[in-house]
């Protein structure tokens, strides 16, 4: 791709990538637009079909890789104290910390946490979902799933520093996680647009809950057009940052959900993410040459710079993403399932 050139060395500036984000999701809204509804209900028919038909999940060495094969102090470096790697809610737009922690607040009131749940997070990236209920819920034992070696390995040296005995942590990929005991409430946030077919996973989940048990899940999604990133040859998203993910339509789990039942949609502002995603990117920036003396630790002085760059566009690419149109078209969307009774 000869537009990686400058991009890796960031010969353009900001707001002029910006500017070209914009006019291609001006496109891509065009194209939605003339649609008609016929034509978008048939889309999201298709989609489900071509998704009944596939893995529970592909790539999932690459996805790994492209998020997670740099040290995790890089993290530390750009995400909050919490290591939230998701989108959060924001009513202060000025402090990341504060709408980090008041979104995993929202997460264990909307799954209905009831201290001494048993509790299984799947995909649990740094962590941060997990230690939050492990030291809010003390009688809860929660079980965090990921299938990251980095992840594990900061995840469990957080137990240790604090002093946690009702957490654990398992390395597993989702396709081969196989638990023997049977949870209250299963989480996952932003983990299910790595599925390819995320209805193998609801038939999984119905038989890991208890009678009682509920599933919740945090994902993005586009208001109504699904879009897979498979094209590795023509999308720089699809060969750098989500390789065999999906942008799913609202409403594609609740259509997909079975056996489980849907109890309750949220639909949130995609402008929330853009504020997540514009705070990383400051931090980034006000972090940049302690990273790069980080990242060079590992790699060569071009790798370093190449990768940081890298990074700023996939982070850039996605906020004015989430921003456009005042955050209607792509969103956050909350679902809260349970077992049939």
């Amino acid at each position: 791709m000869l537009y990686n050139i400058p991009i890796d060395y960031r010969l353009i500036s900001d707001k002029i990538l910006r500017k070209l984000i914009i006019s291609r999701l001006n496109k891509y809204n065009a194209m939605v637009s003339r649609m008609t509804p016929e034509q978008i209900n048939k889309k999201q028919e298709l989609f489900r079909e071509y998704c009944s038909n596939r893995p529970m999940a592909i790539n999932t060495l690459e996805a790994n890789k492209q998020h997670y094969e740099v040290p995790a102090e890089f993290f530390t470096k750009m995400l909050s104290k919490h290591m939230k790697y998701s989108g959060s809610i924001w009513q202060d737009t000025s402090k990341l910390n504060n709408s980090d922690e008041n979104t995993l607040k929202l997460y264990a009131n909307r799954t209905e946490i009831n201290d001494g749940d048993t509790i299984l997070e799947l995909g649990a990236g740094w962590g941060a979902l997990s230690l939050y209920i492990a030291q809010n819920f003390k009688n809860s034992f929660i079980t965090a799933v990921t299938n990251s070696k980095q992840q594990k390995q900061y995840i469990s040296t957080k137990i240790k520093e604090f002093n946690l005995t009702n957490m654990k942590v398992i390395l597993s990929d989702v396709n081969d996680f196989d638990p023997q005991d049977k949870f209250d409430r299963i989480m996952s946030i932003e983990m299910f647009e790595h599925l390819r077919n995320p209805s193998l996973l609801f038939k999984k989940i119905d038989t890991w809950l208890t009678k009682n048990g509920k599933l919740f899940i945090q994902v993005f999604s586009h208001r109504e057009y699904p879009q897979f990133f498979d094209n590795t040859r023509s999308s720089w998203m699809a060969k750098n940052f989500f390789t065999g993910g999906m942008m799913p339509y609202a409403g594609f789990y609740k259509d997909i959900c079975k056996p489980l039942s849907q109890n309750q949609q949220w639909t949130i502002s995609g402008s929330n993410y853009h504020y997540t995603l514009e705070a990383w990117l400051k931090r980034l920036d006000d972090n940049n040459t302690e990273l790069q003396s980080l990242l060079r630790k590992s790699w060569p002085h071009n790798i370093s710079n190449r990768y940081i760059n890298r990074y700023r566009l996939f982070l850039l690419i996605c906020s004015e993403l989430f921003k456009y149109n005042d955050g209607k078209d792509w969103h956050i969307m909350h679902y809260l399932f349970s077992k049939k009774s």
